[in-house]
């Protein structure tokens, strides 16, 4: 976890120009939080990692109700 620190000094904290700019792009802006914030729409069944932890699941549920 990080460490914040409180700034007690009273210098300005003002974007440069450079950062305004970049922030500008709101196209780009969204774009950039989308990516961060939303999840992929894979599909379980392409995945191979949960595809094979459905299949040893189902696997062991049979095992358990079929031999009993």
């Amino acid at each position: 976890m990080r460490k914040f620190t409180l700034n007690t000094e009273k210098t300005d904290l003002s974007p440069t120009e450079a950062q305004i700019k970049r922030q500008k792009d709101f196209s780009r802006l969204h774009h950039d939080y989308e990516k961060l914030t939303k999840r992929g729409k894979k599909p379980l069944y392409k995945d191979p990692k949960t595809l094979l932890l459905f299949f040893i699941i189902g696997l062991v549920l049979y095992l358990i109700f079929m031999e009993g």
